[in-house]
């Protein structure tokens, strides 16, 4: 029984990682784009903080990207770098950046993930 109990302990993490890691978007960018029809990045609110790390961009599909960053404060709002770099980064396929919404992670809250959309140039 304990034999069988230990080979259990094994081969559940393994399953975890396996189903994890071919999921999709992680669980934040799921709720951030769910919660939010988006604003603007270049309407924004920004916040001046110090960011302690080199801003990541990440989990780039067809419709939008995380930038993953590590700040010394909390607040609302993000880095003005931080929407700059969105902006940038939509502008080069001819799209414009919407801020979704961010989330801190769960052991370091001093990180943080901003999650934008790029979405086609509307012409009025």
């Amino acid at each position: 029984m304990e034999k069988k109990m230990k080979k259990s302990f094994v081969f559940l993490p393994a399953v975890m990682l396996i189903v994890s890691a071919c999921s999709g978007p992680d669980v934040s960018t799921r709720v951030t784009s769910s919660l939010s029809r988006g604003v603007l990045a270049v309407e924004q609110k920004v916040q001046g903080k110090a960011i302690i790390m080199t801003p990541n961009v990440e989990d780039i599909t067809d419709k939008g990207f995380n930038i993953r960053y590590m700040e010394l404060s909390f607040g609302s709002g993000v880095p003005e770098s931080i929407r700059d770099l969105a902006i940038d980064q939509c502008e080069s396929t001819g799209k414009v950046a919407v801020f979704m919404g961010n989330s801190r992670g769960l052991v370091q809250f001093n990180t943080v993930k901003a999650h934008y959309e790029c979405r086609e140039i509307q012409s009025s």
